[in-house]
């Protein structure tokens, strides 16, 4: 099902990332490159068994991650899905995603949506448990909001990137992170495209503003 190389560039993660795709869906609303094949990238509905076998992609990149010489790339399966209205990733999904941070380069797991890309590092996992993912994102001129499902903790963070968002970079400058309304310290990254990048560790209503 792989068929070539993919890469992509946060400034929300410290490396290059060498992203091997494969298949989901959801309900409406890491010197030398290790050479990994990419998946096609499809739209499928059965979302638990999609985000697993997404896990299981990671599973064997971080075994030729670990083959390779130290310096190689961090292995990360990206996921691209129709919305992350419906995105709950399992306790035993997070487990062995947890699993992969014994490696030296870590692993990446990312749910890639047409208004947001969420991702979470292996390294940041503290406690096994689910992780519901599933949220409303939506951006104006004047902010951009994630307003998970859940307002839990995740034991992990998350780094949330707005690639849709509609403000502007005068206005982004000065923006600040608010949850449920309130004040926090949290500072706005960017990645390559300019694109806002926050990392979070709990549900709720999260606004750049």
């Amino acid at each position: 099902m792989r068929n070539g190389m993919k890469r992509t560039l946060s400034v929300a993660l410290t490396f290059i990332t060498v992203a091997a795709t494969a298949a989901t869906a959801y309900a409406t609303g890491y010197s030398q490159p290790i050479e990994v094949p990419a998946a096609v990238v499809e739209s499928v509905a059965a979302p638990k068994a999609d985000i697993d076998e997404a896990v299981k992609d990671l599973e064997d990149l971080a075994v030729e991650a670990a083959d390779a010489d130290d310096g190689e790339e961090a292995p990360v399966v990206q996921k691209e899905v129709k919305s992350t209205s419906n995105l709950p990733v399992s306790a035993s999904a997070i487990k062995s995603l947890r699993s992969l941070a014994k490696s030296d380069k870590d692993a990446v797991l990312e749910f890639v949506a047409p208004k947001a890309t969420l991702s979470i590092a292996a390294s940041t996992i503290k406690s096994v448990k689910k992780v519901d993912l599933s949220s409303k994102v939506y951006s104006t001129d004047k902010k951009a909001v994630i307003d998970f499902r859940s307002n839990k903790t995740f034991g992990c963070e998350v780094k949330v990137t707005f690639t849709d968002c509609k403000m502007s970079a005068a206005r982004l400058k000065n923006a600040k992170v608010y949850c449920d309304g309130e004040l926090v310290d949290i500072e706005i990254e960017f990645d390559e495209d300019g694109n806002p990048v926050i990392a979070i560790t709990k549900g709720g209503k999260w606004e750049i503003k």
